[in-house]
């Protein structure tokens, strides 16, 4: 074996170990980080012949240009950042193909055909991860659906492949038939993800990103190129493991991207039946002031309404009067794999308080407050490391007098899908914006000083109006 396919074999091999260490919950990013620079340094170095120099510059300039856009990007915008460098990858593939297609490098038959569905899978994620990239960005906030958008989707990768297949055989060489061939396969792409809300963008670029190794592969073989295989094997291999995860999590898998962007469940499911108790703020409020022990989950809609600062406030005025405070940052509740727990690094929460993985004996606190995660603590669709939430509190029982209040906006998650919580006895539910919803519980709790106990007679939310505290007077009112 020579030393290029060696030092390829190393690389998978790192990656190999990072996967692993990730399903087991432990620190991967190094592992990956040692792969990658592998698949892409040994090839330069052992195989990069009279270009070398010029290779080189282009690594050094790829980098320069990835750190700027590292260092002007916030955590939050981390998802769309990363659908731009699928986005990048897929374009620069698709371009080295049709240029070895325009030089006519390869002959026609099965290795011209390679280079085309190349072509076309890394101008279809191209543009399809810019949508994604500009949907999570903010910068295109409709959401274009139309019920007949799947099938124009279908019509024109049929007649991309159709083109793609004249190409391939050598009947279609002209420049501007591989120019409209490139422009079949971007369309396709932006049709693709023109009906895709933002919850759907993260798992739709990752899905992209899938095409994007794909293609690097398939150009490989047909350029007779082992880097540009391995590394687009491996890119396809990982990124498939994560969009098979995320789209599990979050209740949407690939058939629903493809055809069910146009009826998403959230949205036209019916409303569920009304949760059996509803809380009002100022209800939370006490809760908290009086409970010693509380747990936080934050998910998906903590990160969506940019709560985090707000979330670490909170646990600092919980850990002021006294209580024992503990923040579950799952590894899949935000739109990437462990970006909440980044993101609740970056507002300053305490490190010792954030957990990422719930053990499965640890006794759940007296109080919990899911702020946001509606989907994640879904007792239906738990995944390793969340608290099973939906165990009723019984009498002698280590469950006994425990509280969960779900904080939420709708009565569904972003995956769609109901939640068997909201009719829970042991359940209380606070619909509020998680930025807002924190915002006014911190002013409650800080208005009301480290001291402060009074009693009080909570009644929940009901349709004829909200809670109120009731006082020493109308309480003496009533008793009269």
């Amino acid at each position: 074996m020579s030393d290029l396919n060696l030092g390829l074999a190393l690389a998978g091999v790192l990656m190999l170990i990072g996967l692993q260490r990730m399903n087991a919950g432990h620190a991967a990013f190094p592992w990956f980080a040692s792969g990658f620079a592998a698949a892409i340094l040994v090839p330069l170095l052992l195989g990069g012949g009279d270009n070398q120099i010029l290779m080189l510059a282009a690594l050094a300039l790829g980098l320069g240009l990835a750190m700027i856009l590292g260092l002007v990007s916030s955590l939050t915008n981390l998802p769309a950042r990363l659908a731009l460098l699928h986005g990048l990858a897929g374009a620069a593939t698709a371009l080295v193909a049709s240029m070895a297609m325009l030089e006519q490098l390869l002959e026609p038959g099965l290795t011209l055909g390679l280079a085309s569905l190349s072509l076309l899978l890394g101008a279809f994620s191209a543009a399809g991860a810019a949508v994604a990239h500009l949907r999570l960005s903010h910068l295109l906030p409709r959401v274009l659906r139309h019920a007949s958008q799947s099938w124009i989707g279908v019509v024109l990768l049929t007649l991309t492949f159709v083109l793609g297949g004249l190409l391939a055989s050598g009947v279609k060489e002209h420049a501007l038939w591989q120019l409209s061939f490139f422009a079949l396969a971007a369309l396709s792409g932006i049709v693709f993800s023109l009906p895709l809300a933002e919850r759907e963008a993260p798992l739709a670029a990752s899905w992209l990103g899938v095409l994007t190794g794909l293609s690097l592969a398939l150009l490989g073989i047909a350029l007779e190129l082992a880097p540009l295989l391995a590394t687009g094997v491996l890119s396809a291999t990982l990124t498939l493991i994560l969009s098979l995860e995320l789209g599990r999590r979050v209740n949407v898998p690939l058939s629903t991207l493809l055809w069910g962007a146009h009826a998403i469940p959230g949205e036209t499911a019916s409303s569920p039946a009304c949760p059996a108790r509803q809380m009002a703020l100022e209800e939370l409020a006490f809760e908290l002031k009086r409970t010693p022990d509380v747990l936080l989950i934050p998910g998906f809609g903590c990160i969506a309404a940019e709560a985090c600062h707000e979330l670490t406030r909170l646990v600092a005025q919980l850990r002021q009067r006294g209580s024992k405070v503990q923040v579950l940052a799952h590894p899949l509740a935000g739109r990437l794999p462990g970006q909440l727990a980044l993101l609740l690094r970056e507002a300053g929460l305490d490190e010792s308080i954030l957990i990422e993985h719930w053990p499965d004996n640890q006794a759940i606190p007296a109080l919990t407050l899911s702020i946001g995660a509606h989907d994640l603590i879904n007792p239906e669709r738990l995944g390793t490391g969340i608290p099973n939430l939906s165990l009723s509190p019984r009498l002698n029982d280590s469950n006994a007098g425990r509280k969960v209040v779900l904080m939420l906006t709708q009565m569904q998650g972003f995956s769609g899908t109901d939640n068997p919580l909201l009719y829970a006895a042991h359940v209380d539910v606070l619909q509020a914006d998680a930025r807002s919803g924190l915002e006014q519980l911190n002013q409650r709790l800080a208005a009301s000083g480290v001291a402060a106990e009074y009693p009080i007679s909570l009644e929940p939310e009901t349709a004829h109006g909200r809670f109120r505290p009731a006082t020493a007077k109308t309480q003496a009112h009533n008793a009269a």
